[in-house]
């Protein structure tokens, strides 16, 4: 192991492939405070290199992670399946599971800190939800989705770590929803729908942070002390009108009970980007406080329209089908039109459905 120079630090990313993970080696490549990056993965990061940057493929559920962490002052636990998948119990493992394991194997590895980003779908999505939602907010994730589910479960393992290991320090961030020009999740990917759907009588305000202030946040709390929990956004956020406005598109409303019954019926045709307990975050406001991390030293540099208006212009070259993103320019002429009619004969088949039902 290379000797480490005096007040560099060793810093280990779970995940580090991935979206914001390859954002954030990219960043701390660049800072000459860290002396070494540790990158975990399952696949290897794609991408410019570092002379800084060791990569290890192995799995957050490996029992001998622990042995991989000696040496770094830091571990920031990214790895997480955010898009649901329809093996929910194969999510589960690798989400809780796979965190408790990334949280005892960084404890038995004498790691001074951990940060792990949660998510602000932990305080759920509910008609009487304090506006905005601070960190002492209680947590209500509706376990009806599994990616909030499966974060809820995650901040009460971080509980269980900061009883089993007193000494370490642990930062949780709560961001709002990750936007930027280079994503792609069940979040962007509904933007990319022939047809936007709604609820009627919803059409709450959201809040969207851009990729590089969340590769920043994770910075700034590797050299700062944030013990506990920390929202994650910009100030302020998108009233409905707005997000519809820089989008240019129009939304389809639908009665609640039949928007649920299209919403899972889309899903278990494979035509959906999650279960029908997603609409529960675009029908009540889960709008989070930013002023404990601001008052930390913390502001995010993009607003929540930059990171959204650079999200739609990525998003208005493709279009989803049957669960897959296209380019448009790479279809003929005339198969957007036929791709809405195609949403719309789906979406006819479940009000149907339901209609028949009643």
């Amino acid at each position: 192991m290379p000797r480490k120079e005096a007040g560099r630090i060793t810093v280990a990313i779970t995940g580090s492939s991935g979206y914001v993970g390859s954002k954030l080696v990219d960043l701390l490549a660049t800072d000459d405070r860290i002396e070494r990056i540790l990158g975990f993965d399952t696949q290897k990061r794609i991408g410019p290199t570092s002379g800084k940057f060791v990569f290890d493929e192995v799995d957050v559920r490996d029992p001998a992670l622990s042995s991989r962490f000696e040496g770094a002052d830091v571990v920031i636990h990214l790895a997480f399946v955010m898009d649901p998948i329809k093996d929910e119990a194969a999510m589960r493992d690798i989400n809780v599971n796979g965190s408790q394991n990334v949280f005892r194997a960084a404890g038995k590895a004498g790691v001074s800190k951990i940060i792990y980003t949660s998510s602000a779908t932990v305080y759920g999505a509910h008609p009487d939800n304090d506006v905005p939602l601070t960190e002492d907010s209680p947590l209500r994730a509706n376990l009806d989705f599994s990616y909030p589910a499966h974060k809820l479960e995650v901040e009460y393992v971080v509980r269980e770590l900061r009883e089993e290991y007193p000494d370490t320090k642990v930062t949780v961030f709560r961001p709002a929803i990750v936007f930027g020009p280079h994503v792609d999740n069940a979040w962007s990917h509904l933007m990319e729908m022939p047809i936007l759907l709604g609820v009627q009588g919803y059409r709450p305000a959201m809040q969207f942070i851009h990729e590089d202030d969340v590769a920043r946040a994770l910075q700034f709390a590797v050299f700062n002390d944030l013990d506990g929990a920390f929202n994650l956004a910009p100030e302020g956020w998108l009233e409905s009108e707005e997000i519809l406005n820089v989008m240019g598109k129009h939304r389809f409303d639908l009665p609640e009970p039949i928007a649920f019954t299209v919403a899972e019926r889309l899903w278990g045709a494979g035509m959906g980007e999650a279960p029908a307990g997603m609409l529960h975050y675009v029908m009540h406001p889960w709008l989070v406080s930013t002023g404990k991390l601001s008052d930390a030293g913390f502001r995010c540099r993009h607003s929540n329209l930059e990171a959204f208006s650079q999200t739609v212009d990525q998003t208005r070259r493709r279009v989803r089908i049957a669960g897959r993103s296209v380019e448009k320019r790479g279809l003929k002429r005339g198969a957007s039109v036929t791709l809405a009619l195609a949403g719309g004969a789906v979406l006819l088949r479940g009000l149907r459905a339901r209609a028949g039902r009643s």
